[in-house]
């Protein structure tokens, strides 16, 4: 048996597997977290795909273009000291492999007024991978009840 027959030709790369799925996508989510604390705008927007819906946690608009995307973040980042707590979340991977859906609780906390405000909420992120990238293809995120 030669060392070629010895590796399947046929293997699927490990991109292309479950673990690997959701794997990107914890890495995707955590990303996302980590970024809306700098408050940057375009690097939050940019962790987006071109056509994602964002049902966002402050307002009761549905944004499904990058201009109404970026009006929301542009309010919502200027938030002073503004930072996101993921508590927990669930994760599945579609049966195609390369969408991942994200769902748990998170806390924003940021100052308003001078006092803190925290904002425990619920959210629903959908990852895909786009060009050899995860990126929000939706985001749903509530106040909790």
């Amino acid at each position: 048996m030669s060392a070629t027959a010895a590796s399947p030709v046929n293997a699927e790369p490990y991109a292309d597997t479950e673990l690997a799925c959701l794997a990107g996508a914890k890495a995707a989510l955590y990303r996302w977290a980590a970024t809306v604390a700098t408050r940057d705008v375009d690097q939050v927007l940019a962790l987006y795909a071109s056509d994602a819906i964002l049902v966002p946690t402050l307002s009761n608009q549905v944004r499904d273009c990058a201009d109404s995307r970026r009006n929301y973040f542009d309010n919502f980042l200027s938030n002073d000291g503004l930072v996101c707590d993921i508590k927990v979340f669930k994760k599945r991977v579609s049966r195609k492999l390369g969408t991942v859906v994200v769902g748990g609780l998170y806390t924003f906390v940021y100052r308003e007024n001078g006092q803190q405000r925290v904002v425990p909420a619920r959210f629903l992120f959908t990852f895909e991978r786009i060009d050899d990238q995860w990126l929000i293809t939706g985001h749903h995120s509530s106040m909790e009840a």
